[in-house]
Parts: C-alpha cells; structure tokens; sequence
C-alpha cells in the first residue's frame, strides 16, 4: 500500500508523523493528529499504580483529546477515538449507545457507545457471526453530519446505515507495532484500500526532553495537594528552567496540559484541561486507594455533593446490619474521616438508586465495574462530566462519564476489598437494577 512520502505535518517540529502504512486524505489537515500526538508525546508516556503499569499512556491522551472535541460537538465530528467494533460478518459493526440517555438526545442518529468495553448480546453474537471485538485508535469519517462511524450494514437493530468511514487511522507511538491480528481485523473493519497507519517519531534532542521533564516538574501550582513530594529542594521551589541552546521543543508551549490544541466549530464554554498528576509521570493512586489528592481543588469541589470523602483521608469499610421490621440482615458501605470521625453510610437501597442513575446516562455495565483495577480523573469537560482514565481487564481506557459513575466506583472497591456476601451481595442488588456482560475490545 503506497504511504505519504515524509513528514505529513512539518510545522509540528518535535515529533515526526508519517503513514507507514497508506494515504492520509488530502481533504484533510494532517496536523490535526500531529498536534495532539505531540501532546501526548511531551507528556510523560507512563505512570506506576499499585495495580501495575499503566502502559501506553500516550495513545490513552490523544484519544482523550479527541473525545473532548466529540463530545462537544454532539459527535458531529470527522475524528472518532477509539470507536469499539464487533468484528460480526460479512460487515464489522460499531457498537453504538444505548442508554436512555443517548436515544432521548440523538434519537436514531446514535453516536458510537462511550464504553470502551461494549459488546452485543448473547443473541446477537450468535446471530452475526461475532468473532471478536477491536478499538482501533482513530476511525475518520467522509461526512461529520452523521454519527455512524462504520461502512454500510445492517446493524443489530436491523436497520441499515450508508458507508460513513473514511479512513481507519491506527497511530503507533516509538516503541510500539502492529500485530497481525490487527492487521487483519482492521482490513476487515475499513477495507485494505481504507486503513492506515500512523508512525511518530519523537524529534526532540536530549536537552530538549530534559527541558520538558523539568519544567513538567515545577509547574505544579498544587503540589502541596498531592501525596508525592512536591518539587522543592529544601526551602527553595525549583524555577522554572531555561529553554536549551537548540530553542524550545515542539510548536505547543509549556505548560502542556494547560495549553491543549482543541478545536471547535464554536467557542469554548468551558476549555478542559488535563489534571495536574499527569505531568508527574510517577506512581498515582487510583481513586478506589484514596487518590483524590491527585485531583485538582476546582474538579473535588463538583463531587463534594457525594460527601466529605472526596477532600479527605478515610476509610471505606462494610457492615451487616439487621433489619427491625422484617429481620432480614443486609449490608451497608460506609466512609470515617480520619480528621473529624465523621461516617457517611450508603444503603444497597441508596446504592441501586446511584446505579439507575448510571444507567440512565452512560454505557457502564456491571461487570465493567467489577473489573476496574484503577482508575483516575483525567479532566473536567463540564457540564456535570469527567473523563477517567480506567485500567480494566487488562487494558485501558479513557471514557467520559458523570459524576454519579465515580462515586459507584469507590462504593464498589470498598465493596470488593471486603470480598465475599459483602461484594456478592452489591453486585445481586445491583444486577436487580440492570445491567449487561463485556469482552476486552483490544
């Protein structure tokens, strides 16, 4: 497959792009993609959690940066990240939203599903000849105005949809390559003719990575927030350093995540930025381990409708509790402030409540939630939503979500941590409410 000779985009000049693999459309600014890939470049590629490494961090930003733009357009946009595909036959199928929310808004014009771990039901696995699942990293559209990112096809619903996919854009950062499996699969998602591949290369010079990492590490205005040291020596705190001899890298100023490249077809109500932990590029405590230290005052403050354990050290812990009416025994989830004693209880009733309002309004499944080893906020984008950044099954993710979907998560850890009848009996009462199954889409 003949790739675009060079540099798709020379401007972005600490990092290299090009298509190892086809044709980048040329109705399309190639720089759009170089200017978040540099992001993600700069930024540190990796962080430590006690559930592991947190591997590929960079593909987990760019996706993020994207989705922010999606979101914001009412994903009326060409660039779709990571788009979850069943990879039925003859056609792969996007797996589309399906919450109640998603069908009120968008009515038969869905969006792609917001979870990155979404897949058909038991029937229609069966039916369509399902093999597996896949998220490629970038799927671009021919027209914006439709939401259906995926070729022509019948979908589960028996409705068909016209070809939309322009060009299936799979991006490799240094140090990663294209299975075969991939490969394969991705042909068979957007055709031989329609896939390609995307290399970037890191331009800077030692000095200049230096430059980045210093500098990463004394802008933090919240420093004192965190649990990490913040970056002083001594007394002193650390300046912020000078530029070396060969000039500042890249064409995106520091600091990186305070100055993000996102586009709109109009202005910003609220401009996202990523949270402060980031830039740190060392272990990060997940939300369900206390890590709200990591998270900056302005975005806590939204939670605090969910109590005081989202600005203070504590500790969740699970009782039974007996019933006076009907002496039936059940459990419920509470939180003690280390400072003040204080306990917030959370009933199974007050619980399923949190888990309808999930449902209503996002693509979480139950056992999605069982299997998150860790999650953390990655930025605010307003309107009463967040975007995490959550390692599950083996994988992650980055996913826009309310706020109610992260107070579950913390109930749910405390409800796994104390294991057995307390976490069985959690997930019986809320599977009583809804929910659905997963597969790992890789």
């Amino acid at each position: 497959m003949m790739s675009n000779p060079g540099n798709i985009c020379p401007t972005v000049t600490s990092i290299t792009c090009t298509m190892e693999r086809g044709r980048f459309p040329g109705d399309e600014d190639p720089c759009y993609l170089a200017q978040k890939a540099e992001i993600a470049m700069r930024l540190p590629r990796r962080i430590v959690t006690k559930a592991g490494l947190v591997r590929f961090l960079n593909q987990l930003i760019m996706s993020g940066l994207i989705q922010d733009e999606e979101e914001k357009e009412e994903y009326h946009w060409p660039y779709k990240a990571e788009v979850v595909f069943a990879m039925a036959y003859p056609v792969p199928l996007p797996m589309l939203a399906t919450s109640i929310a998603s069908k009120e808004k968008y009515g038969e014009d869905l969006p792609q599903s917001s979870n990155p771990f979404a897949r058909p039901s038991r029937e229609d696995w069966i039916k369509h000849n399902v093999e597996g699942i896949r998220r490629p990293d970038i799927i671009l559209v021919k027209e914006k105005t439709k939401r259906w990112p995926g070729r022509a096809a019948i979908y589960f619903d028996d409705k068909f949809h016209q070809d939309n996919l322009k060009m299936l854009i799979e991006v490799k950062f240094p140090g990663d390559t294209l299975s075969e499996d991939q490969r394969v699969d991705y042909i068979a998602i957007a055709t031989n003719a329609r896939f390609g591949v995307l290399r970037v290369e890191d331009n800077r010079t030692e000095k200049q990575k230096q430059y980045d990492k210093q500098y990463n590490a004394a802008f933090s205005p919240s420093a004192e927030k965190y649990t990490l040291l913040p970056p002083h020596q001594g007394e002193q705190p650390l300046s912020v350093p000078v530029a070396p001899p060969e000039g500042v890298p890249g064409t995106l100023p520091q600091p990186l995540h305070k100055n993000l490249p996102l586009l709109s077809t109009s202005p910003w109500d609220f401009m996202p930025s990523v949270e402060d932990w980031l830039v740190l590029g060392h272990e990060v405590s997940s939300l369900a381990e206390e890590g709200w230290e990591y998270v900056s005052e302005s975005t806590r403050q939204m939670f605090h409708q969910f109590g005081a354990w989202v600005s203070e050290k504590g500790d969740w812990f699970c009782q039974q509790v007996l019933d006076p009416v009907t002496q039936q025994t059940h459990y419920v989830f509470s939180w003690m402030s280390e400072k003040t004693g204080e306990i917030i209880t959370w009933s199974v009733a007050q619980c399923q409540d949190l888990w309808r309002t999930v449902l209503l309004g996002s693509e979480i499944t139950l056992e999605y939630l069982k299997q998150i080893e860790w999650v953390q906020i990655l930025s605010d984008i307003g309107n009463g939503t967040v975007q995490l950044v959550i390692h599950a099954a083996v994988t992650g993710a980055v996913i826009i979500v309310t706020l109610a979907v992260v107070a579950l998560v913390a109930i749910v850890a405390a409800a796994v941590a104390a294991g057995g009848a307390a976490a069985a009996g959690l997930f019986a009462a809320l599977a009583a409410v809804g929910g659905s199954t997963l597969v790992v889409a890789q």
